[in-house]
């Protein structure tokens, strides 16, 4: 049984420091002394000193740097998601915010990540502080299960270069067969018959009916919505059938490189979402909160096309979870997770109107509920799951539907 580290409302927060800088300890000492409600337990300047401090003094919530002698941050991280899952705030000096290695310290259990670079800007410290003070109270509501270490692949180190795919085509022509090997991220539209010369279209053909967009899922969220991500999507199959769709209020330039994370290390083809793009089932496509996009039948397919924002009077999510449910109706299914935005609740009642399945995740495991609470307010109680639950309600969805049955 998987071990889940659940911290009771009440009481300070307790929380433990772990740096090899002196100076950076003191500073981080610096910024809680006056905060009644967070207490420094303990401070250790290696992941072997970490360990063991956590074992005496069971910290409710632990800034980790990620590099540190002896054991780094990344190890420690590794061994404490498997024996003590505690909610983690990781820190660096080399690496920056939405960054491969960022992503990996989220993947390997850690709630947050913040670049050191925070402690040279003088002129916004007292805002950065608070800043820090309100992430260490979200991560000490958060609950935790114990985890398998994540190692980095080869290939999400500098560039997220995703891994070379085979695929068996079939040229009806000559009714030969050849394997064909390209890169997942960008799949040639066709290829040329090794046998006849005939010209064979991969849209077409083998894996065809995989694409169809028989359901579709719209995840919304914000703030801590990449960890709930990094939960969900590598756990989804290509060939449950449907599509995937997400809003996530995040910066673009992090999104961007969130959305080549995911894509390496998932199963489904993960994509940047824009206006024009084609949605095709067994794909998932990650959206701005800063676009308006909606799906639009257009020229026998379906298409994201943009919407101008002073002429909305609702959110991002709420303007594509409408327009997926008016034309999937009972065939869709809206997810909230982790967000600070108040977005989501008109798109979510349209998708209850239509029959759909509304569904938010368990606000133990979001880093921000806010954008949750907002939803639960205006539309009632939705049913709501943990990430694992979640996974396997969304199998159950899109399997259905792929085989003709609509949601229950």
């Amino acid at each position: 049984m998987a071990h889940v580290n659940d911290r009771a409302d009440g009481g300070a927060i307790t929380v433990l420091i772990v740096d090899d800088s002196l100076v950076f300890r003191r500073f981080l000492r610096d910024i809680f002394e006056d905060c009644r409600d967070l207490v420094i337990v303990g401070e250790a300047q290696n992941g072997i000193e970490a360990l063991d401090m956590i074992l005496k003094t069971s910290p409710a919530v632990i800034l980790l740097d990620l590099e540190m002698p002896l054991m780094d941050g990344m190890t420690a991280l590794q061994h404490l998601m498997i024996h003590r899952p505690t909610p983690t705030i990781m820190f660096s000096s080399l690496s920056e915010e939405g960054t491969a290695r960022a992503f990996d310290t989220m993947k390997n259990g850690a709630v947050d990540f913040i670049s050191k670079d925070f402690v040279f800007q003088k002129n916004s410290i007292e805002t950065e502080r608070k800043v820090l003070l309100e992430k260490v109270r979200r991560a000490a509501t958060l609950r935790l299960r114990a985890r398998e270490p994540f190692f980095t692949a080869p290939n999400l180190e500098g560039h997220l270069a995703p891994e070379e795919v085979g695929r068996m085509v079939f040229c009806e022509e000559c009714g030969g067969r050849q394997m064909v090997s390209y890169n997942r991220a960008h799949p040639p539209q066709s290829v040329v018959c090794q046998q006849c010369g005939d010209t064979i279209d991969l849209d077409g053909g083998a894996g065809g009916q995989l694409r169809r967009n028989s359901f579709i899922t719209v995840f919304g969220g914000g703030e801590g919505s990449f960890f709930n991500l990094l939960e969900i999507v590598p756990h989804l199959d290509p060939e449950m059938g449907g599509a995937f769709l997400a809003v996530i209020h995040e910066e673009t330039e992090h999104l961007n490189r969130f959305t080549e994370y995911l894509d390496a290390i998932s199963a489904i083809k993960v994509h940047r979402a824009r206006e024009g793009v084609s949605i095709e089932g067994g794909n998932c496509y990650i959206a701005s909160g800063h676009d308006f996009l909606h799906l639009k039948p257009y020229s026998a397919q379906l298409t994201l096309q943009r919407l101008q924002k002073s002429t909305m009077n609702c959110g991002p999510l709420d303007v594509l979870l409408a327009s997926v449910s008016t034309l999937y109706k009972k065939r869709a299914c809206g997810v909230v997770l982790s967000g600070d935005d108040a977005d989501g609740d008109k798109g979510m009642a349209i998708l209850a109107k239509n029959g759909g399945v509304p569904l938010v995740l368990d606000n133990r495991e979001c880093y921000c509920k806010k954008m949750i609470r907002h939803i639960v307010a205006k539309g009632g109680d939705l049913p709501s799951l943990d990430s694992a639950a979640l996974v396997e309600k969304l199998h159950d969805l899109h399997s259905r539907a792929r085989g003709g049955a609509v949601a229950e």
